[in-house]
């Protein structure tokens, strides 16, 4: 099956191909985007959906160097205008894209690791809406700075300082909730 996906792919023209990349690539980390806004994973690979079908509609418009920061832009803009449209609230309390539990994991450490991720996703609520953008363009898009930057329309340097302060409140709330 996957020599002839690559046979097929190796076939395709040159924009099928990048399209065809460029889903495989991107595809998971902006449906993880999206969730974030949304809530729900139905609404987020809609929302995915429609930005691949408007990627798509302007192959030749969309420069290879550029793709994710318009990709990602694309999503959010997208999630907002669904946000409005359904005039909701959104919780970040959901399940993670893939999550695959281990046959050999300790009985408690799955319950243990859904609490951090809840606790982390609720630190990660708290933040100024830029700092909790950069982070997760950054850790759940996997985005380089120079990406992230382009995509938030800001410097580098800024995308930087948003993450790293985004982090240390972060850490520093954790410790305190450890500590009481």
């Amino acid at each position: 099956m996957v020599r002839i996906a690559r046979r097929q792919t190796q076939s395709m023209p040159e924009s099928a191909q990048f399209f065809h990349q460029t889903l495989e690539r991107y595809e998971k980390p902006l449906i993880r985007y999206a969730l974030n806004f949304v809530g729900q994973l139905d609404d987020a690979r809609d929302i995915v959906q429609d930005v691949f079908l408007r990627l798509s509609q302007q192959l030749g418009g969309v420069e290879a160097d550029r793709i994710a920061p318009w990709l990602f832009t694309v999503c959010k803009n997208r999630a907002t205008d669904h946000l409005r449209k359904h005039h909701r609230l959104v919780t970040t309390e959901n399940d993670t894209l893939d999550q695959e539990e281990s046959a050999t994991e300790a009985p408690g450490a799955g319950l243990e690791r859904e609490e951090d991720a809840s606790t982390l996703r609720q630190l990660l609520d708290r933040l100024p809406e830029k700092q909790r953008e950069a982070i997760q363009l950054k850790f759940i898009a996997g985005l380089s700075y120079k990406e992230i930057s382009e995509a938030m329309k800001t410097s580098v340097g800024n995308v930087g300082y948003l993450i790293h302060h985004g982090i240390q409140t972060m850490k520093e709330q954790w410790h305190a909730l450890e500590a009481a």
